[in-house]
């Protein structure tokens, strides 16, 4: 089995300023691609929320529009079964109206009949 290289092999070549330039060098490296990993993360969270309060209000639109026929159907039914009630009624007061109007020719008729 080979073994394996030292990464401190090229550190110890290093002067202790160069060390030091070196690890900061890193650590500025490794703090930069945190920083670029949490604004990915950060825009992804952003982007995901965006879509996903985009998706709530056309599901709450496609609510609203559903509920909407459902309750005009209901009312339509509401209506119509008014409007036969209505019907009906009026024509029972046009019966009554004819049946007086019919009474009172019958009247007249024979009172007519016993003038003459």
């Amino acid at each position: 089995m080979p073994a394996k290289k030292k990464k401190s092999g090229k550190l110890s070549k290093m002067t202790e300023e160069e060390r030091i330039a070196y690890e900061e060098q890193k650590r500025l490296a490794e703090e930069e691609m945190r920083k670029k990993k949490e604004d990915m993360l950060s825009q992804f969270l952003k982007d995901k929320l965006t879509k996903e309060e985009r998706a709530t209000r056309f599901n709450l639109n496609k609510l609203n529009h559903q509920w909407r026929n459902i309750m005009r159907e209901a009312k339509s039914r509401e209506l119509k079964k008014d409007i036969e009630i209505l019907s009906q009624t009026f024509e029972r007061v046009i019966d009554r109206k004819d049946a007086v109007i019919k009474s009172l020719t019958k009247d007249l008729s024979e009172a007519e009949e016993q003038y003459s």
